[in-house]
């Protein structure tokens, strides 16, 4: 297992209070699929936010209420699906304002009133992270006039999301990551191509590659992790591209920890969310001096 993580996060002053860590906020979720979004939250608690809201449809906010009480929940209209309904994306407003940093899309759907909520957060000048069906309602939406509006957004794909936003084939892994390089330079977006070994892009910026990790993380929920352990990331002040390579190494070496202690074949998103703590452990050191942030110009 390596230990050589991308940078390091400081210690917490004695004086910190939770205003200091970050407001995330986690968007998503759908009747049937309430512990994608849960997940996504709770691993955002995990590696360090301060406040940690999960937007989400109306009648999910039972079950995600019950993953954590530290969870806050914010629940939105839904239609008769238990989708975010048309009115969901203005009723947003209300809560995106006390927010530091966004997630979106594990659990969402594509629904109408999943492609206007993402179409409102693609204007929101607050950082974002995008993932599944938030990805999925981008390759619907095909990228029309959103070049301005991307410099703080990471998008999370596995090859299939990928495969749909490019059409570049799940299969080929080269093609991808040309593909991604592509995506990132023209668009301003990060990349965090996910797969065997997970790759992070930024524009104009070397592709960096993950060192952490194992086949075991190939299970349901595992990326509803990442995007919450990169949205928290986010929310405490790192720049895009420490978020997202620190994110994935520390997702990874989570799924290390997790494999140890069940096995690979054993092991769920709930045991990967569960080691987050003690992976965070490794990038956690005795200082007070701030991030040095390496992002792009």
């Amino acid at each position: 297992m390596t230990l050589d993580p991308p940078l390091c996060l400081p210690s917490r002053q004695s004086a910190a209070h939770k205003g200091n860590f970050g407001r995330p906020i986690l968007v998503g979720g759908s009747r049937g699929m309430s512990g994608s979004i849960g997940l996504s939250a709770m691993a955002a608690l995990r590696v360090g936010a301060g406040l940690v809201t999960a937007v989400i449809p109306d009648r999910c906010l039972e079950t995600v209420a019950s993953f954590n009480p530290c969870i806050m929940t914010y629940p939105l209209p839904d239609d008769a699906k238990g989708r975010f309904s048309l009115d969901a994306a203005t009723e947003f407003n209300a809560v995106a304002f006390a927010a530091s940093a966004i997630g979106c899309g594990p659990g969402m759907t594509t629904g109408p009133g999943s492609i206007r909520m993402v179409e409102r957060l693609l204007r929101s000048p607050l950082p974002r992270v995008f993932d599944a069906d938030a990805i999925n309602v981008l390759s619907l939406l095909g990228w029309i006039d959103l070049q301005d509006h991307l410099s703080t957004l990471i998008l999370t794909p596995h090859p299939g999301e990928f495969a749909r936003l490019t059409g570049a084939p799940a299969s080929d892994r080269q093609a991808q990551v040309s593909a991604a390089r592509k995506l990132a330079d023209e668009r301003g977006a990060f990349i965090v191509l996910k797969g065997g070994p997970t790759v992070v892009i930024g524009p104009r910026q070397d592709i960096w590659t993950n060192s952490t990790g194992n086949p075991g993380m190939a299970t349901a929920g595992s990326g509803d992790v990442l995007t919450g352990v990169i949205s928290s990331f986010l929310a405490q002040g790192l720049s895009a591209w420490d978020s997202a390579r620190l994110g994935v190494w520390v997702h990874g070496l989570a799924g290390d920890l997790a494999a140890e202690q069940h096995g690979q074949g054993g092991m769920t998103a709930v045991e990967i969310c569960g080691c987050l703590p003690q992976a965070i452990r490794a990038v956690s050191i005795e200082s007070s001096e701030p991030i040095e942030s390496s992002e792009p110009a």
